[in-house]
């Protein structure tokens, strides 16, 4: 596993982040790849703060809106009215065995869990974004941080000058908040993956509502930017949660390939090596020559992290580029805030060690 670490670099300017006290940085949390000292809970004044603001949408829990601020409410209430008739499928948990017996075959609600629908039916629904339009591009998106362990990944990440697209949970935003800070500090992409982690197609609207509304202000609360992209956990979405998200400024992303690095160890370390290996080899046989792939990886555990730093070698030897979501789609303000500006363009191509941006932000 990982059992490395390099010096922490340097910041080049201020950045807009919530207070913090001298000996409560991200700094000082990112300097330990002790994972015991990484995991060890602490009090964080900022967001011991913010907690009021959160009532009702416990840290792990379903969010709901029940007591929640006003604001959330006023803006739910003026949504739910236009939001599609589609009813809830399932359970949070995923269990789906009352609902596909009987779902038309012709997915009427363009459901991915049902056959991986990505082009709503509905009109005015943005497509979900899948891939990145650059050929032999790898899009490193990466869910379920930030983990409290993940500063051997991040420094690693630094030595070969990769960036990534980071697919922050709010809860896990609220446990670990300057290991969240560190995401953004370092250049990397900040986007939501919902407040609890659940089955979002299983949720009522106000569930899903406010599994996305607390985890885009976790994030914004926390790290200070609003994020606009979004994955569904398990890629569970249809064209309700779609809505839902567009009217919160989200665009809804999912992938083209999927390692199954999440499976482990149900799934074996070497089922695990073929799925990168297979991918690899897609590549080096001209698959993506016409459009490159978002790949989905995860800061799950040591065992996910370890396995990129493992395989990123090969992947960017393997492929021309390799970057975040915002620049294989060009897109250089992902933020609603101004200031955080994206490489408009792809700098470096293999067989260059660091076949990604030359820079990360520009504050």
């Amino acid at each position: 596993m990982i059992g490395f670490a390099t010096p922490l670099l340097a910041l080049t300017a201020a950045l807009a982040l919530p207070s913090l006290t001298v000996a409560q940085s991200w700094q000082d949390h990112a300097n330990s790849t002790d994972p015991t000292f990484e995991c060890t809970a602490y009090s964080f004044a900022p967001v011991v703060a913010m907690v009021s603001s959160y009532v009702g949408s416990t840290i792990w829990q379903i969010a709901t809106l029940q007591t929640a601020d006003s604001d959330a409410v006023a803006l739910f209430n003026s949504l739910n009215s236009t939001i599609p008739k589609i009813n809830p499928k399932g359970t949070p948990a995923g269990d789906f065995s009352n609902t596909t017996p009987t779902y038309p075959a012709s997915d009427p609600d363009c459901w991915w869990s049902w056959h991986q629908c990505t082009t709503p039916k509905i009109s005015g629904i943005p497509t979900d974004i899948t891939r990145c339009p650059t050929p032999n591009t790898w899009g490193l998106t990466v869910d379920d941080g930030p983990n409290c362990s993940h500063n051997a990944y991040y420094d690693y990440l630094n030595t070969i000058n990769q960036k990534a697209t980071f697919f922050f949970i709010g809860s896990n935003v609220m446990d670990w908040p300057l290991e969240a800070q560190r995401g953004l500090a370092e250049g990397h992409e900040i986007c939501a993956h919902t407040w609890s982690h659940r089955y979002m197609t299983a949720l009522t609207n106000e569930q899903a509502f406010a599994e996305l509304y607390f985890s885009k202000k976790a994030i914004k609360d926390v790290v200070g930017i609003t994020p606009q992209c979004w994955r569904p956990p398990y890629g569970d979405v249809d064209d309700r949660i779609r809505y839902i998200a567009q009217a919160l400024g989200m665009q809804t992303v999912i992938w083209v390939e999927d390692t199954k690095d999440w499976q482990y160890p149900t799934l074996n370390q070497s089922v695990i090596d073929t799925n990168y290996q297979n991918i690899i080899t897609k590549a080096q046989n001209g698959t993506y020559n016409n459009a490159g792939i978002l790949v989905l990886n995860h800061e799950l555990n040591n065992f996910t992290m370890s396995e990129q730093t493992t395989w990123l070698p090969k992947i960017q030897a393997a492929f021309k580029y390799v970057t975040p979501l915002a620049v294989c789609n060009n897109n250089t303000n992902p933020y609603v805030e101004q200031g955080w500006t994206y490489p408009v363009r792809l700098l470096h191509s293999s067989p260059s060690p660091r076949s990604q941006l030359t820079s990360a932000v520009t504050l």
